[in-house]
């Protein structure tokens, strides 16, 4: 594990794509349907986002084909299917369907989602060229019509960092990730900020990973108020386990330290992360030098350090 991927291209999973009309690119957005547990609301969630008007759609498959798959792709030829051979993390389906997607914007939504409203005006794509963020997340709502708290504010706990989650509150703030995956993907900023670490393979700090590092690099994930949407059941638990995913999200975001017109990593973090992690002294040695390479190659990247993001965070534009 201790090699850190710097691009989408560091990593080469095997996968096919079936069905689909290709990339008409009528439309600023593609969307990418993720699924997890029974299929029984993809249909439905299908026609919700062709009938608010986007014409391209990808699928990613996890596991044996569904049995349903060849009458959806009949039904709907405007959908495309990714069929995965090797189990791997969301964060690396995302890298996946981004190569496939066509359109500037990628909007990520998963299979027990529906869209609250039934289009998206002209308004709101002017809308999400004027937020200039690296994605805008959704409204979310629970089946019983609740607001999900799902914009996400860092906070200092001592000398660690947690998060809070809170409901949106105004168009444009500032959220530290997009919750569950969800929202509207800038593609380009994606691809130059590497994507998801599908080296992290826990989905919470995988998510922080990926946020952390957008804010650090001078970009914005942002709330989008006309974007709602709801889940279908219940919200995904979190799980907050401080495991080796914590241990190189905190060797890439909360260990460095920026000065001047870039970061480093101080060698004297590598005895408090010796003590926390739970490592053996090579492992730990191998893991902080892979980090410290990492920060080295994106040195110049990086506007701020966790520190000054916490301070100094304004969740307003």
């Amino acid at each position: 594990m201790n090699t850190i991927p710097l691009t989408l291209d560091d990593r080469k999973t095997s996968y096919a794509v079936v069905g689909g009309r290709g990339c008409p690119g009528n439309f600023p957005v593609s969307v990418v349907i993720l699924n997890r547990g029974p299929r029984i609301y993809r249909a439905a969630l299908v026609q919700d986002i062709l009938d608010a008007g986007f014409d391209s759609l990808i699928s990613v498959e996890t596991g044996r084909p569904s049995p349903e798959l060849e009458g959806v792709a009949t039904r709907f030829p405007q959908l495309r299917f990714i069929l995965l051979r090797d189990d791997v993390s969301v964060g690396e389906q995302i890298n996946i369907a981004m190569r496939e997607a066509c359109s500037p914007y990628v909007f990520v939504i998963w299979n027990d989602m529906r869209l609250a409203s039934s289009a998206l005006s002209a308004r709101f794509f002017d809308r999400v060229a004027e937020l200039d963020a690296a994605c805008l997340v959704p409204q979310l709502s629970s089946a019983d019509g609740s607001v999900v708290p799902s914009v996400m504010h860092p906070a200092l706990a001592g000398q660690a960092l947690r998060c809070v989650p809170l409901p949106p509150a105004k168009d444009g703030e500032g959220s530290l990730f997009p919750y569950d995956y969800c929202g509207i993907y800038s593609r380009e900023r994606f691809v130059l900020s590497g994507g998801f670490d599908w080296t992290i393979s826990q989905a919470y700090w995988q998510l922080m990973d990926f946020g952390m590092r957008l804010w650090l690099w001078g970009e914005r994930v942002s709330h989008a108020q006309a974007l709602k949407i709801r889940y279908q059941g219940s919200p995904p638990d979190t799980d907050l386990t401080p495991d080796a995913s914590y241990a190189r999200f905190w060797l890439k975001n909360l260990a460095p330290r920026h000065r001047g017109d870039s970061a480093y990593l101080p060698g004297r973090r590598f005895f408090r992360f010796l003590l926390s992690s739970r490592l053996g002294p090579v492992e730990a040695r191998n893991e902080f030098l892979a980090a410290r390479t990492w920060v080295k190659a994106n040195e110049y990247r990086f506007k701020q350090d966790a520190a000054r993001l916490v301070n100094l965070w304004d969740p307003l534009p």
